[in-house]
């Protein structure tokens, strides 16, 4: 079966489908040369009760493709279309979620992106769902939470299945902040190491800087039409990394994501809020780091891997360690530093004997 989207692309299913289950829990997501990580993905949502995955592979050449055709629970799509003219998989995301992921629950999350929520290690993912279910709430929405290593990058190797936080087991605790948006779930979270390491200018900016980026964004935020203006993508100010993604999300027929999953269409939003444990920082990103950089196909031409190229080429030994990292320790270490908000009705849920 084939799925075609806006731009012509073509997708192209490799593994037959099958017969959904009821209460069937799915994945999503786009896939290119992350061989690495794809084991540890698989095992993480596998554990937490996803039921099949629905990977679309923009033209990897490092064994991807093949090592997801061998798994029994991946359904497989292929495309050797360009990243940015899908609006930066957005498009494509959105066509395989409309065919696929219509009355489930979806998980839609990077490969380096592991879902955590308060209890999770115990708790199944199909409790929360249950939960929500009981409640009406139609999303969850997370913070995306930088790991790093305590050495440089290139001193920590990290092996396809090996533990991801072990490799990569430190994260900033502070200092987060949060903007308004006018798309659900209402809200943007910025800071964290990111923004400290690859955007220093950002947090040093002076008064009139910050006007001025506090007017440009009022003036974006009311009169949408503006955006795209080439005039208004000229004169953006500097923005620090997004850190709000919506990944789980109860799809029906008017489900669309917006900006991948930073954004989503009308939701009702649990109170209860997740992290996702993001380790694009391992010994590979340096490398993988030029090669966006390169390629251009990622945001705005790639600014953001232009950045971190650039970092780590002046300084390639240094570490992302500062008087804010913390070793990460679980799901309710998350809640006490409140980077993860938890409610009394999902913690008497999942409390309940089963």
């Amino acid at each position: 079966m084939t799925v075609s989207i806006e731009c012509h692309v073509l997708l192209e299913q490799v593994t037959a489908h099958r017969a959904a289950k009821p209460g069937e829990i799915r994945a999503f997501s786009v896939c290119r040369n992350e061989r690495l990580r794809l084991p540890a993905f698989l095992s993480h949502y596998r554990g937490l009760g996803v039921d099949e995955f629905f990977i679309i592979d923009n033209d990897s050449s490092d064994g991807s493709t093949d090592y997801l055709a061998a798994q029994p629970d991946v359904h497989l799509f292929r495309t050797t279309n360009r990243f940015s003219e899908a609006k930066y998989g957005t498009q494509w995301l959105n066509a395989v979620l409309a065919e696929f992921g219509v009355g489930f629950w979806c998980v839609t999350v990077d490969i380096d992106e592991l879902l955590v929520y308060p209890g999770s290690e115990h708790a199944a993912l199909r409790a929360l769902t249950a939960h929500f279910d009981r409640h009406g709430y139609e999303a969850l929405c997370c913070l995306l939470l930088d790991l790093y290593p305590a050495r440089p990058l290139d001193e920590c190797p990290y092996a396809p299945g090996d533990d991801l936080i072990d490799a990569a087991p430190f994260f900033d605790a502070t200092p987060y902040r949060t903007a308004p948006v006018d798309f659900c779930p209402g809200f943007m979270v910025m800071g964290g190491m990111r923004e400290r390491v690859f955007h220093p200018d950002f947090r040093d900016r002076g008064l009139s800087t910050k006007i001025y980026a506090g007017v440009f964004n009022r003036l974006a935020r009311y009169a949408p039409i503006l955006r795209e203006t080439r005039w208004m993508r000229a004169h953006s100010p500097p923005s620090s990394p997004y850190l709000t993604k919506v990944p789980l999300v109860r799809w029906d027929e008017k489900s669309r994501y917006l900006k991948t999953n930073h954004g989503v269409s009308p939701k009702l939003v649990a109170p209860d809020t997740g992290v996702l444990l993001h380790f694009k920082f391992l010994h590979d990103f340096h490398a993988r780091a030029v090669r966006e950089a390169e390629r251009g196909e990622h945001y705005n031409r790639a600014s953001e891997y232009q950045r971190y190229a650039e970092t780590l080429s002046r300084d390639p030994q240094m570490t992302f360690m500062c008087d804010a990292s913390v070793r990460f320790e679980g799901t309710s270490q998350l809640v006490r530093l409140g980077l993860m908000q938890e409610t009394d009705a999902w913690l008497a849920a999942r409390a309940k004997p089963r």
